[in-house]
């Protein structure tokens, strides 16, 4: 069993980061009121392809833990948008390559201004643990909602998965 006061220790740091959080947004005049709409699947291609750009659909797919199906409908809005291309590989005619257009590279810049500066002190490992933290405390979360009322919860639950599918599909 979790030791008592680590867990008050933890729950006062998750009250200070929510308090400085908003001084800081406030401060620096962030605005994240629609900040979800730049992590959907189609900015997580865009940030994928400007650290490196000219990877296969399937590597996209890969990196971006997303389907193949998922990926294909990402990649050709991102297409329509003329935010990327598609060419077959000269070297492997099976493969195709995605690549980012000049629009394309403006675009994931924006993208990446809009991740909250405060991740950027953490490491890949530490990043990993963070998501993983949050993932439990979520499902612990939603738990609670659901055994509370869930009625409200199939519908709140539904709302979530609605905005944030592309982001974590």
């Amino acid at each position: 069993m979790p030791d008592l006061t680590k867990q008050k220790t933890a729950a006062g740091k998750l009250i200070e980061f929510g308090m400085v959080q908003r001084t800081a947004d406030e401060v620096t005049d962030r605005d994240h009121a629609d900040q979800s709409d730049f992590f959907q699947g189609q900015g997580k291609i865009l940030l994928a392809l400007s650290q490196a750009d000219h990877l296969s659909q399937k590597e996209l797919a890969t990196r971006l833990n997303l389907t193949a199906q998922s990926t294909a409908e990402f990649v050709n809005k991102l297409v329509k948008k003329q935010l990327v291309t598609k060419e077959k590989s000269t070297a492997d005619r099976r493969k195709t390559i995605i690549s980012l257009t000049d629009a394309g590279r403006k675009t994931a810049a924006n993208v990446a201004t809009e991740i909250p500066p405060y991740l950027t002190v953490l490491t890949d490992e530490e990043l990993d643990q963070l998501a993983a933290i949050l993932t439990k405390i979520n499902a612990s979360l939603y738990e609670e909602i659901s055994t509370a009322n869930p009625t409200w919860y199939d519908k709140f639950h539904q709302a979530v998965a609605d905005r944030l599918r592309d982001w974590f599909s």
